[in-house]
């Protein structure tokens, strides 16, 4: 109720809400389909490994049976009886080669894979909410830019023309101004259509619209202090690693269950019955006879059998083997593959945020010089020093610098999100928490 309460409300203020990081990450957690699909494929092998525990139990079947019958005599008459038979059976497994331990230890794996592999799940979906949230957040400053770089140059190219009009200008120079202005209106348009699909994918992400406003969040997570710090805790604790550890394992034990069937096999059986015997005997038309005859029935049977050549609707044991091997075999290269796949990302991404730093860095300073330069170019066109066209110029280059500072923040923030993800601990609750 709480949960379409809270997304009612955000559709309803949507045209003036300010929807932040928290709520954003919240609403997918309670919309996003996929995520829900990801929590059932968990909920499964959770079955899947009860299911296997349960192999453990006998097994128990109760029979109820009747028979009618009757027997003509030429001389004597005839007789009519009914059987009925009531009966329970016990059976349990003593002994299969281990077949039913393995298969319970690869239910154990494969509900610990399914954890780490929902775990990983959880941390993407917060990953490509937060790569939306600051996409919309970009895309919104970039096309604010890029818009007021177009009129400036459109202001620049209309001084031209007139400069061209008036003897001033060369055809040269009114081309060039021309050629600058469509290829502002062509960046514009771009980011336009960028941000579109930015917010179309943050809706998907979400269930709800980005809101008139989106401010740049301030995420407040601890990173090991060195790469090779940071490889080592993602070794322990990245859950992508530990879903294909667990993945290997349970191949590990379905081969071992696999193997098994080939073992003997030590069943102990227990049976237990009653049964009715009711008699009609027919001497003549006038003359019958009935008899009942109750009797209980007990046994005890300890079976033992030796596959020699063994079929069933899975296929072969020898074949069904072969597979399960090379399944086991397929598994410990994808762990391998895993191990190696974290390490180049956490690489990748600490490169990444180091570069981020010293770009945000470079453009703080580029944003600074640049609105210096622009407050100075706009006193010195104020007494005539300077022309329009040059203090459009600079403010062109102070819009550009702004972008290129909320492209190098958006990469920060993202490699530091990606760099967590790898140490394993990211989560709805870590973000909530340190906010």
């Amino acid at each position: 109720m709480k949960k379409s309460l809270f997304l009612a409300s955000l559709l309803i203020c949507n045209a003036a809400y300010s929807i932040t990081l928290e709520e954003a990450l919240i609403s997918a957690y309670n919309s996003n389909n996929e995520w829900f699909g990801d929590q059932i494929d968990k909920e499964i092998a959770d079955d899947s490994y009860q299911q296997a525990l349960l192999t453990f139990l006998p097994s128990v079947n109760g029979s109820v049976g009747s028979t009618r019958s009757k027997t003509e005599r030429e001389v004597g008459g005839d007789t009519k009886r009914t059987l009925s038979k009531f009966g329970i059976t016990v059976s349990q497994n003593l002994f299969n080669g281990f077949s039913t331990v393995n298969t319970v230890k690869a239910g154990d794996n494969t509900a610990k894979a399914a954890f780490h592999k929902l775990k990983n799940k959880e941390q993407n979906l917060i990953i490509n909410v937060i790569d939306a949230y600051l996409s919309v957040w970009v895309g919104r400053e970039k096309v604010v830019a890029l818009r007021k770089k177009e009129e400036n140059l459109n202001k620049t190219l209309e001084s031209q023309q007139v400069a061209l009009e008036t003897g001033a200008g060369t055809q040269s120079e009114v081309a060039l101004a021309s050629a600058n202005h469509q290829k502002a209106m062509y960046e514009r348009i771009n980011a336009e259509t960028e941000l579109f699909t930015a917010e179309s994918n943050f809706k998907k992400l979400t269930g709800v619209e980005a809101g008139d406003k989106i401010d740049l969040p301030n995420i407040k997570i601890s990173l090991p202090d060195s790469l090779e710090k940071l490889i080592a805790v993602a070794m322990k604790s990245n859950h992508g690693i530990l879903f294909y550890k667990y993945s290997e394992e349970a191949a590990i034990n379905k081969l071992n269950a696999t193997r098994g069937r080939l073992a003997p096999s030590c069943d102990a059986v227990l049976q237990a019955g009653r049964n009715l015997d009711r008699a009609t005997h027919h001497n003549g038309p006038y003359s019958s006879e009935v008899s009942k005859e109750r009797n209980n029935t007990y046994s005890a049977e300890i079976a033992v059998t030796i596959p020699i050549f063994a079929n069933s609707s899975s296929g072969n044991t020898y074949s069904a083997i072969s597979i399960a091997e090379k399944e086991a075999l397929k598994a410990k290269f994808s762990a391998r593959d895993a191990i190696a796949e974290i390490k180049k990302e956490c690489v990748v991404n600490w490169n990444t945020y180091i570069s981020a730093n010293a770009m945000i860095e470079a453009s703080r300073s580029a944003v600074k010089s640049a609105e210096l330069s622009s407050e100075s170019n706009i006193e010195e066109s104020d007494l005539g020093l300077k022309s329009n066209t040059e203090v459009w110029v600079k403010e062109n280059q102070l819009l550009e610098a702004r972008v290129d500072l909320a492209t190098s923040q958006k990469q920060k923030i993202m490699a530091k999100v990606k760099l967590y993800a790898l140490t394993g601990n990211l989560s709805l609750n870590s973000i909530l928490k340190r906010k």
